[in-house]
């Protein structure tokens, strides 16, 4: 079952963008402005590059971003009869379309099927580009600067709540992108669970997070009784500052020690403990401290320390105690 036969690539201009704009929303710390505006994303020469070099690396899961739809009793009849048994070369035009459409779907993970559409099949750029790399290796790479040559512009549709729709196809049962940000790695943890989604999400092995990422639960911020933990405090304060002491006492590069000073100051001097929301915060920003120090101190690899996940791992501990 070959897609690059049924479908080509004109067929997902529309939503190719979506590739560039996802697979730096992987690399990239900016927020959807910033990616809005990355010449990667916008520029046709930057953007040629940088699809290319997703495509050398085989990295297929962004282009699932781009979707399109194809009604198969539009193609000619020998396509359809070329994929399908003889026996079933005789039937009706519209019953080998659904026949081929049910077939597509059974074989190739990730398409969309309705019944309600008996003869439409839904696929991803990701399901053309993985055959025709199969089928011409020369034609693949070419693709790629094809696709920048798709000068679609890319703008949010809608925003709600952090959450933004920025590509929407109406066609049939539809093909929606959003984009959706301060949100915790738990959120995002559920929504993986749904295997007809595709995603990217922010790499933590290639993009360092300056600013405090630890997304404090609406039941915390709602509760304002008072803490009296002063004692706490001043042990936190004591191995939040021993170990920037130690830190800084490395061959960390002085624009980076300089900035970890300030982060450091500028945490503790506006900082207290007088209610839950402040003990999530200053516990969330002494395990920040054991990140940077397994990092600088000890040469840990980012992604290995799980940076990004030490707000949930704070949680589940301060549940358990």
């Amino acid at each position: 079952m070959t897609i690059t036969d049924i479908f080509s690539l004109e067929d997902f201009k529309e939503s190719i963008p979506f590739t560039a704009l996802g697979a730096r929303t992987c690399y990239s710390a900016g927020d959807l402005n910033y990616l809005l505006n990355d010449p990667r994303v916008v520029s046709r020469e930057e953007r040629a590059k940088f699809l290319s070099k997703l495509g050398n690396l085989k990295h297929f899961s962004v282009f699932a971003h781009s979707f399109a739809y194809k009604d198969l009793n539009e193609l000619p009849e020998d396509t359809l009869n070329q994929y399908l048994e003889k026996e079933f070369h005789s039937l009706p035009k519209h019953i080998k379309a659904t026949l081929l459409a049910q077939k597509i779907a059974a074989l190739k993970f990730k398409t969309h099927y309705n019944p309600k559409y008996p003869t439409v099949i839904g696929v991803s750029l990701r399901h053309y580009l993985e055959d025709l790399l199969n089928e011409d290796e020369e034609k693949y790479y070419k693709a790629f600067e094809k696709m920048a040559e798709y000068d679609v512009p890319t703008d949010p549709i809608g925003y709600k709540d952090d959450v933004w729709l920025i590509g929407l196809n109406k066609k049939y049962d539809g093909y929606a992108v959003f984009y959706i940000d301060n949100v915790s790695r738990t959120m995002t943890h559920q929504l993986v669970r749904h295997t007809t989604l595709n995603f990217s999400q922010r790499s933590q092995r290639y993009v360092k997070e300056d600013e405090n990422q630890f997304i404090v639960p609406p039941s915390v911020k709602e509760n304002n009784q008072d803490l009296d933990l002063h004692d706490l405090k001043q042990c936190y304060d004591f191995i939040i500052k021993s170990l920037y002491e130690k830190i800084l006492n490395t061959d960390v590069k002085p624009q980076i020690k300089e900035k970890l000073q300030r982060k450091k100051e500028q945490f503790l001097s506006n900082h207290q403990i007088n209610n839950l929301e402040d003990l999530f915060l200053y516990t969330d920003f002494l395990a920040d401290t054991v990140y940077e120090y397994a990092v600088y101190v000890n040469k840990i690899k980012r992604e290995e320390e799980g940076g990004e996940e030490r707000g949930e791992c704070l949680l589940h501990l301060l549940e358990e105690k």
